[in-house]
């Protein structure tokens, strides 16, 4: 029984929150009551947002004038959140050679202001810069999605993450152990068998409440336990899992280790949160008090339900450094019906992955890396991991991690499966490893395409 979270959600949070000045339980409270409003009300509360945003940019930052000019439109020309569609598109290369200019006048000292710097998974790194009140929303948003999980305000957490060390500071060190987080971590970098069983027997002598983490590195703990600690019982309350694309037998096979329901999550660094999943598990909810969210097609129109999409994506709270029609860089779909929750958010009903893991083949399909990871990892139980890199257009090598279960039929059906979904004539090559190897922010991509331009 944590006797502290009652004690931590009822006295010590607000207490520290009114120290500090900060607003993020507020914001909480509303997005609470909130969160089932009619989609009309919901659409109003971001459009009038989106004015907000579009004014202060065009007034504010260099870039944004400069780029309303060269396409002849003005911020009172965006009356609707349809009106977006006249403004290009921001890319990550806007954000490297332009970061100066985008920077809002209102904002001199930038020694005041809040980087955030991305892992560089998809092969640009950059920085996005914000400020503590345009981030105490986002904050307050974070207190309620988490808690869609079962997890509820002040609970224990346990995180599966990349943490960069930082010098002690004793006040941080005590708000972070009696306020939101009261964190154990697992550190991804360093996923060895010792490091993982020092973490299982944290949480075994203190459970936590939920769990959170990077997607992949949730399924390899989950993996670990069926195999090597079958009698461990950790029963979270929640867990959730981000970062990177969850894949359908990776949530089963968290969801059977921890007899838990995972509840994914989908953000970025340059944006935070952008869409989650709730109880009922339909979809994941877009986040529209702080985000307006488009999915386009190849030739910049909207896309319809149940097609596959370019995550476009504006930032209706950094007043910084305004973030409008943002690609990310990731593919995502939009329902074709509402959550059965009741909850009136824009919702994704999956995440198909990045841009760039999107294979495209000497046919012409463009094949999801989700959709090819899943179906190969479903037909292969040979092979405990794989990745599947696109060199050319009709080459590939694949990086495999035997499993249990590999043979020499192993081979000759993932040789098979090559051919049937790439071709008879595709090149390949294989390359045995002891594990996938991750990327500096403990992410793993399991498909990547270097096949330039596939849409243009």
């Amino acid at each position: 029984m944590d006797f502290l979270a009652p004690i931590i959600r009822n006295i010590i949070a607000p207490l520290w929150a009114a120290r500090e000045g900060s607003p993020y339980l507020k914001y909480y409270k509303q997005l609470l009551k909130t969160q089932y409003d009619p989609t009309e009300v919901v659409r109003q509360r971001q459009t009038e947002k989106l004015k907000n945003i579009v004014q202060h940019a065009y007034k504010t930052c260099k870039f944004w004038k400069e780029r309303f000019d060269a396409v002849g439109v003005k911020p009172e020309d965006i009356q609707q959140l349809e009106d977006l569609h006249r403004l290009p598109l921001l890319t990550k290369t806007d954000l490297r050679t332009r970061l100066d200019d985008m920077i809002s006048s209102d904002y001199p000292d930038r020694t005041k202001l809040k980087a955030n710097e991305t892992s560089g998974s998809t092969g640009v790194s950059v920085v996005v810069y914000t400020c503590e009140a345009d981030d105490q929303i986002k904050r307050g948003l974070g207190v309620l999605r988490n808690e869609w999980s079962g997890w509820r305000f002040g609970e224990r957490i346990a995180s599966l993450w990349t943490i960069t060390p930082k010098p002690f500071r004793f006040r941080s060190w005590l708000r972070t152990t009696l306020l939101t987080r009261r964190y154990v971590f697992l550190y991804t970098l360093k996923m060895d068998e010792d490091s993982i069983n020092k973490f299982v027997d944290t949480i075994v002598k203190y459970p936590p409440s939920m769990i959170f983490g990077h997607a992949h590195s949730f399924y390899l703990l989950a993996d670990f336990l069926k195999k090597r600690r079958p009698k461990i019982k950790i029963r979270p309350k929640g867990i959730i899992t981000t970062a990177m694309v969850l894949h359908d037998h990776e949530r089963t096979t968290i969801e059977e280790a921890f007899q838990c329901k995972v509840s994914n999550r989908y953000g970025s660094e340059e944006v935070s949160l952008i869409a989650s999943e709730c109880e009922a598990h339909e979809g994941l909810h877009i986040s529209p008090d702080t985000l307006y969210v488009e999915l386009i097609d190849a030739k910049g129109e909207p896309c319809p339900p149940l097609v596959p999409g370019r995550v476009i994506v504006t930032d209706l709270c950094n007043t910084v450094m305004p973030m409008i029609r943002y690609e990310i860089g990731d593919t995502a779909v939009w329902s074709d019906k509402p959550c059965s929750c009741g909850r009136t958010a824009p919702l994704f009903l999956r995440i198909e992955g990045r841009v760039a893991d999107y294979v495209v083949t000497k046919r012409g399909e463009y094949i999801s890396g989700i959709s090819l990871t899943t179906f190969f990892a479903c037909e292969l139980p040979g092979f405990a991991q794989f990745q599947i890199v696109q060199e050319e257009i009709d080459r590939f090598t694949f990086n495999l991690v035997k499993g249990e279960q590999f043979s020499e039929q192993s081979m000759a059906d993932l040789d098979r499966l090559i051919k049937d979904r790439f071709g008879d004539d595709v090149r390949y090559e294989c390359c045995f490893m002891d594990n996938i190897p991750q990327e500096k922010s403990g992410k793993y991509r399991f498909c990547i395409s270097k096949v330039e331009k596939k849409f243009d």
